[in-house]
């Protein structure tokens, strides 16, 4: 194996994006179903994550979706705030980094993403290059992001291993012919990386 490629959210950093979606619900006095339907999974939404819309056109259809007033720094911090790190990974990440370069395949939006590389700078360190959604177009489990990544590391599929804690997105790996892990635990992760003749 050449490269140790890695999942970002529920793998490397904790989310609940329901945080942020009570949160607004109660800023913008509207049902927090409806909040969850148009930020998590709504077509605006997965068009964020691929970088087909910016960052201030999301911010302001969300404001006319809910008709809210709500200035951008709030809708900022109420929409980034959510993520915490899994402090028990690190010390596998440091491990891998001395023998392996790893990478970063993750679904996720310039807010987001912007807000975790500056909140928690310990976790990005170890990793070469990073693959975020909305800089690359499409989203996973689409095959083309996968071969894009593989493509700018100079890699061929079986040289790879992706680790991934979304069945539907390791099996993804898997179709364009890398190797892939279902995240787990630590303990677990480990234990499937050395099957895979990774040294951890």
């Amino acid at each position: 194996m050449k490269a140790v490629i890695f999942d970002l959210g529920n793998v490397l950093l904790y989310y609940d994006a329901q945080r942020a979606a009570k949160r607004f619900a109660k800023e913008a006095g509207v049902p927090i179903e409806k909040v969850w339907r148009h930020f998590f999974i709504s077509r605006v939404e997965k068009a964020y994550t691929r970088g087909e819309i910016t960052t201030r056109e999301f911010y302001l259809h969300a404001k006319q979706a809910f008709n809210s007033k709500i200035d951008f720094a709030t809708f900022s911090e109420l929409w980034n705030d959510i993520f915490w790190e899994n402090r028990k990974i690190q010390p596998l990440l440091k491990n891998l980094s001395r023998r392996y370069p790893l990478y970063l395949i993750s679904n996720t939006n310039a807010l987001h993403f912007n807000h975790v590389r500056q909140k928690f700078p310990a976790v990005f360190r170890h990793f070469k290059k990073t693959f975020p959604s909305h800089v690359v177009g499409r989203r996973k489990p689409d095959p083309r992001i996968y071969r894009s990544v593989l493509k700018k590391i100079k890699l061929r599929p079986e040289e790879a291993v992706f680790i991934d804690d979304t069945p539907p997105f390791v099996e993804g790996a898997r179709r364009v012919g890398m190797k892939a892990i279902h995240y787990r635990s630590e303990t677990q992760l480990k234990r499937d990386l050395r099957k895979l003749g990774v040294k951890v």
